[in-house]
């Protein structure tokens, strides 16, 4: 797994969090567990918005241990990454039938048609990938 060290430094009303390896990847919490979810968050937000340029790889513990503050590892979530990532609208035209089957397949799943057409050309795309 995947991981960058955060720092988390307490103060009087907050936990500041801050990745060393990420300029500008900070937030915060009012307490632990809020701090460790926002590091989380804004972990896979800043990743999926970097230019490829500004991602260095993550630092070892020991090239970090002398920072000021408590050095927790954050897993990047690739989940809440694809979250982030932006979305591009686009018009597609499909058969009147196909569409009426879509959109009652999707409706019994609880699917919007946009998600429905995304996880299926995600599956179609992992099967027929050579």
């Amino acid at each position: 797994m995947k991981y960058y060290y955060a720092i988390f430094k307490k103060t009087k009303n907050m936990i500041e969090v801050e990745f060393p390896d990420l300029n500008g990847c900070v937030t915060f919490g009012k307490n632990w567990e809020e701090a460790l979810e926002n590091a989380e968050d804004v972990l896979a937000a800043w990743l999926a918005n970097a230019e490829p340029q500004f991602i260095k790889h993550p630092s070892k513990h020991h090239e970090l241990e002398e920072l000021d503050g408590e050095l927790v590892p954050i897993s990047i979530n690739e989940e809440t990454i694809a979250s982030y990532q932006k979305l591009k609208r686009f018009n597609v035209i499909f058969p009147a039938d196909m569409l009426r089957r879509i959109d009652s397949f999707r409706k019994k799943a609880g699917l919007k048609r946009s998600t429905f057409l995304q996880k299926a050309a995600e599956e179609y795309l992992q099967q027929h990938t050579p």
